[in-house]
């Protein structure tokens, strides 16, 4: 039996303790070859976890009863392995099943890291002090490098670039401001209580942390914080009993958070956009309907709920919530701009997996909650207390980030729900009867399939974030000196894995790469396949539309523009092709009926002069035109863009009806008609030149030359046409030596007959 227990026993606490740095290296692994760092994070762990189980599985060949009976008997572990169950069940349903897959490997692999943390630190409590001040270090570290970086993006760009590249190491500002926050419970128990000698460092670390949390201004977390406090104080008087050294204890703590306020307040005082980057109390203040992003977060819960909705049993299978969330969204986002998650994770699991495992997920929380408040009351041991309020205080943090964002599948939020779910099984008294109660540990076996596997489909997913990355490269380049082709994007696709971060299809992308090669038929072929996947962003019409007029199919790129425009009818560039094919087929009502869809959902000034163009080319009726523009200017009177447009409206008309007189040989009114473009638009480099040269084929080059010498100092002409006949002007002027100048330029611009006119005058 010694031998046994000695087996039992023989993973030392050094070893658990590496492990766990190692499971907090996470924050610092590099991505700069992949689109999200969330790809490399969940490589890592299921490497982590396939290591120590592979470790545990040699190293221990008998368990304890007793640790198998924290699993079997714990509310939280039933209820989390329900929540995995159901979001695999999800997949049944489910319209992209890769999506599930990739998801639900995120999940197995939280499992397998809670099971595998839970058998490493069972009966060992003693190690929390050394794993809270891990997670301090972190904490510092974290903190250190983004006041850096801050601190060096202010003085070399400013300070609005600082603030919003906060963040960039973990792939969000919100991101970073809770993977802090949730550290906030460690280092406040830690300088209180676990971590005596090491006050100043933890004090330090406190102050940065907070800081850094401030400057993102992610209101999530500085409500978490704010809970964090007050549960800190309730703990402290349940501790120590409301006396004097219990308030002194608390206000000491508060002090870091008055320097925190105090440096960032000196630095948003700096900002010039004050939108987001206020004070602690404005921003808090914010937190109300009124507010754009609050309201902007409203409407989001409410097309979830809506989604939910259709499928109240199963959802629209994990994962899928950023593909069929789209359609809700055409009228609300601009552009292709997607939400992408809900902003509250709760809703997004119903809608994702069905209503009954939302309420799942929100119990999960709730009974962690009541679980370690019963022990936090109840025990008298303060190592129970501790660790029942730090995770009490985790879960409230996670809890709150979970209500306004989205943490769920971000590994740096992930592995602190993983903490939460093994304090809560581990935080109980030890049983030394059970000792003698082994069994034989055969079913760790199974841990490392399932930790191999994860391997395999987070690898998957870490190419296809590299592949990303490489598209979204090119891309912002506008496909000019490309990495990739077309053909290499389709190898590069992986097997289970359709979808970018955002949820276009890889197909799509292959097309538009097809497309700049000229490869129309390859790019038509993944265009259909892209639209079996995600068909809702508009972008597969419009490649088609572009492929279409490539191949002079101008009525069939009529049709796929409209079905771009009406499926992301606030998308700008989708609403001006539409109508300017639109003014081709010379459909005036078509353009009138997409710029109403389109100011119902997204009025803004240039959809009027977009409309007012495409309406005056399709020779609309002038006075209607002008009346349609008189509305846009009323309904933005402060506008420059429309009255400016309305005098080019005015001015091209004129201009038109002069062209017809001066067809017709009526030569007085051509010039009344030029008269009147010139003074609705003094400023048309164009209308300049038409007068010029109306005066010049009229042989009075004295007002053709002054026409033409304002039209050149309102705009430069490069052909050398309009510098060739201010020489014929002076010439007939009997001013040779400027003739002579303006013929020089001409020529240098290339115009034919300049030269001729410069050898038999000019020299």
């Amino acid at each position: 039996m010694k031998s046994i227990n000695k087996s039992l026993d023989s993973i030392s606490d050094n070893i658990v303790m590496l492990f766990v740095v190692a499971l907090f290296i996470i924050d610092f692994l590099p991505h700069s070859t992949t689109e999200d760092v969330i790809y490399p994070q969940f490589l890592y762990l299921a490497v982590l976890n396939f290591v120590m189980a592979l470790y545990i599985t040699t190293k221990v060949r008998f368990v304890n009863k007793e640790v198998i009976g924290a699993f079997k008997e714990s509310y939280v572990f039933w209820l989390f392995s329900v929540f995995i169950f159901l979001c695999a069940f999800s997949f049944v349903t489910a319209v992209n099943k890769t999506l599930v897959i990739e998801k639900l490997a995120d999940l197995i692999i939280a499992f397998c890291t809670f099971v595998n943390f839970t058998f490493l630190l069972k009966n060992k409590l003693h190690l929390i002090p050394k794993i809270i001040f891990i997670i301090c270090i972190v904490a510092f570290v974290q903190s250190a490098l983004e006041l850096y970086h801050f601190k060096r993006n202010f003085d070399k760009v400013s300070i609005e670039i600082a603030l919003r590249d906060l963040g960039v190491s973990t792939g969000n500002i919100n991101i970073l401001a809770a993977s802090l926050t949730i550290k906030i419970p460690f280092i406040i128990l830690g300088f209180s209580y676990h971590l005596q000698k090491k006050k100043v460092f933890l004090f330090i670390t406190l102050v940065m942390v907070i800081t850094v949390v401030l400057l993102t201004a992610a209101r999530a977390a500085i409500i978490s914080t704010i809970l964090v406090y007050i549960l800190f104080i309730v703990y402290n008087i349940k501790i120590n009993s409301f006396n004097k050294a219990t308030v002194l204890k608390s206000l000491t703590l508060v002090i870091p958070v008055i320097f925190s306020i105090t440096i960032s307040s000196l630095i948003l005082k700096k900002v010039t956009d004050n939108s987001r980057y206020v004070s602690v109390a404005s921003r808090l203040g914010q937190v109300n309907t009124s507010d754009a992003s609050a309201n902007a977060r409203l409407v989001v819960w409410q097309n979830t709920f809506n989604l939910a909705k259709t499928k109240p049993l199963t959802g629209v299978g994990l994962g899928n919530y950023k593909i069929e969330s789209i359609p809700y969204e055409k009228t609300q986002n601009d552009e292709s701009t997607i939400s992408q998650h809900s902003h509250n994770d709760f809703l997004q699991i119903a809608s994702e997996t069905g209503f009954i495992n939302g309420f799942i997920y929100i119990s999960f929380f709730l009974i962690v909650i009541i679980v370690n408040a019963k022990r936090f009351l109840k025990s008298d041991n303060l190592e129970t207390q501790s660790l029942a309020m730090l995770t009490i205080m985790t879960t409230v943090v996670y809890g709150m980030d979970a209500s306004l964002n989205f943490p769920m599948f971000k590994a740096t939020m992930m592995i602190f729900l993983c903490l939460i779910i093994v304090f809560t099984l581990i935080n109980v008294s030890h049983s030394p009867s059970s000792e003698s109660k082994l069994i034989k540990n055969n079913f760790y076996g199974l841990l490392i399939l399932a930790s191999a596997a994860t391997i395999y489909i987070a690898f998957l997913g870490y190419k296809a974030s590299n592949l990303e990355y490489l598209i979204k490269k090119d891309d912002s380049n506008s496909y000019k000196n490309c990495i990739l082709t077309g053909d290499e994007v389709i190898k590069r696709i992986p097997k289970y894995k359709n979808t970018l971060t955002r949820g276009e299809s890889f197909y799509e992308y292959a097309a538009i790469y097809y497309y700049n090669e000229n490869k129309l038929d390859q790019a038509l072929k993944y265009l259909s396949k892209a639209d079996k996947i995600n068909p809702y962003l508009g972008r597969i019409p419009f490649y088609k539309m572009r492929i279409a007029l490539k191949k002079g199919n101008i009525d069939s790129a009529f049709v796929y523009s409209k079905q771009a425009y009406y499926m992301r009818p606030r998308n700008l560039i989708f609403y001006g092709m539409s109508t300017q094919l639109a003014r081709g087929e010379n459909d005036t009502t078509e353009i009138l009926k997409q710029h109403r869809t389109f100011i119902t959902y997204r009025n803004i000034p240039q959809a009027w002069k977009i409309a007012a163009g495409e309406l005056q080319k399709a020779k609309y009726n002038s006075k209607s035109l002008l009346r349609f523009i008189d509305k846009g200017i009323k309904q933005f009177p402060a506008d420059t863009t429309l009255p400016e447009t309305k005098k080019e409206i005015i001015a091209v008309d004129n201009l038109n009806q002069a062209k017809s007189f001066l067809k017709a040989q009526n030569k007085e009114k051509a010039l009344e008609f030029y008269l009147k473009a010139m003074k609705a638009d003094p400023s048309n480099a164009d209308i300049m030149q038409y007068l010029a040269y109306y005066y010049y084929n009229a042989k009075d080059y004295s007002q053709s030359l002054s026409y033409f010498l304002k039209a050149l100092t309102l705009r430069e002409f490069n052909d050398g046409r309009t510098e060739f006949l201010i020489g014929n002007c002076y010439l007939n002027m009997n001013d040779k030596l400027n003739a002579c100048k303006y013929f020089e330029i001409s020529n240098s611009k290339n115009y034919p007959d300049a030269k001729s006119l410069l050898i038999q005058i000019c020299k």
